[in-house]
């Protein structure tokens, strides 16, 4: 921790939350358009319209990461409140297209038996890593929610989107290589249930954005 301190960017990294949440949303941009290449180059490869889903659901996750990474590129944190409603209400109109994506991926996964499959020990390390992916979006949201900063929020809410998508995928995981002993039918009802969970959350986030967004732009236009 000390050397980290030491070092210019680490202590910068550590101590500036907005400086630290545009690194993150950099590198999730990056992982999400990496994603979209990935999945179209399956798609073309195998034919199989189930990486053409995948990849559309991360054209999603990218365009909303990008138009948040242009704003804090271009835009101070806290000095523009009417730039910050309307930039997140944007990303929860856009946040309402992954509950398409992600009903087009869940019920492929009901009807085609399409889902994920991790060889040998890495299913270990992606569960790891889907639960403090959701731990952490989630402390953030709390955390970051105090700063009252709505691009800083949506920022959060998105993360906490995409992780919840990785439970789902995780769950498929643990089926196809340890459901051996669980009916398909009472996998179906697991799938029918955590992708109904996880739609509902997504649904009810964009919806609170967007009704919050619309308020606070109408209070700060007649206050002008």
């Amino acid at each position: 921790r000390q050397k980290i301190y030491a070092n210019p960017f680490g202590n910068r990294y550590m101590t500036d939350r907005v400086f630290r949440t545009n690194i993150s949303l950099s590198v999730a941009f990056s992982i999400s358009m990496l994603y979209v290449g990935i999945n179209l180059w399956f798609w073309y490869l195998l034919k199989s319209n189930w990486f053409l889903v995948l990849a559309v659901y991360y054209v999603i996750m990218a365009v909303m990461r990008f138009l948040l990474v242009r704003y804090v590129r271009i835009q101070k944190i806290g000095t523009n409140m009417l730039g910050e409603w309307k930039r997140s209400r944007i990303c929860a109109y856009i946040l309402l297209l992954i509950n398409l994506s992600l009903s087009g991926a869940v019920l492929m996964i009901l009807y085609q038996h399409r889902g994920y499959d991790y060889p040998g020990m890495m299913i270990y390390v992606m569960a790891l890593y889907t639960f403090y992916a959701l731990t952490m979006s989630i402390v953030d949201i709390v955390k970051y929610r105090k700063m009252e900063s709505p691009v800083m929020t949506t920022a959060k809410i998105v993360s906490l989107s995409a992780a919840l998508v990785s439970m789902l995928n995780l769950e498929t995981a643990m089926f196809a290589q340890f459901g051996g002993d669980m009916t398909p039918e009472n996998q179906r009802i697991f799938i029918i249930l955590t992708g109904a969970g996880v739609s509902i959350t997504v649904v009810t986030l964009s919806v609170i954005l967007i009704v919050n967004a619309n308020k606070e732009i109408r209070r700060i236009k007649d206050g002008e």
